[in-house]
């Protein structure tokens, strides 16, 4: 009976993004996302009080799959340079691909910061985190050569910050994957050959 539960609340969230990416919050009802999943608008309640606890739900199964994602590369046993970079890619796709889901992106992005805020500033702690505890891995392991890591770290976290856009804003300009990499391999370089 809980498996039955939770497939039935995961087709909700599923079917909640996809409705809430094609028409955007205002236009998406509690009765067109349980028509969606097809099941009862009462049922529906019972899992969500209303529209916005989908929308945190939502951004939480995001920040969720991002942990699973990262924990996979964090304990995969390729080297700090690697895994530095298979980390920003991986989570530079998952940023892009939630950008550009759907023209309500930046409204959806808005309605879970008004909603819950601290939810952005755990994001930028995690990211900040998984850098730092790559970054030490290399040091230990005498691949990065880093003399101050504190400034190293805010350095290249300013310098990625370009390719993460904040997802709040209409689209103005659209990172390239292949920069980021260029950027990213630099820090690289200059860390392995000091």
């Amino acid at each position: 009976m809980q498996r039955l539960d939770e497939a039935k609340r995961e087709a909700i969230l599923n079917a909640a993004k996809q409705r809430l990416s094609q028409y955007g919050v205002r236009k998406t009802t509690m009765q067109e996302i349980a028509e969606d999943v097809g099941i009862a608008v009462g049922t529906l309640y019972l899992y969500f009080k209303n529209k916005n606890e989908i929308l945190i739900a939502v951004a939480e199964a995001y920040t969720q799959q991002h942990l699973i994602d990262t924990e996979k590369i964090l304990r995969s046993s390729i080297s700090p340079p690697e895994k530095l970079k298979t980390y920003l890619v991986n989570r530079f796709r998952a940023v892009r691909e939630s950008r550009l889901s759907g023209s309500h992106a930046a409204e959806l992005a808005r309605a879970v910061i008004r909603l819950k805020p601290e939810l952005q500033e755990e994001q930028g702690k995690v990211v900040r985190n998984n850098v730092l505890n790559i970054l030490q891995s290399g040091i230990q392991t005498n691949l990065f050569q880093i003399d101050d890591l504190e400034r190293d770290l805010q350095v290249f976290l300013y310098s990625i910050g370009y390719f993460f856009p904040m997802p709040t804003t209409e689209k103005y300009y659209e990172p390239e994957e292949e920069k980021l990499c260029m950027v990213i391999d630099w820090f690289i370089q200059k860390w392995c050959n000091k």
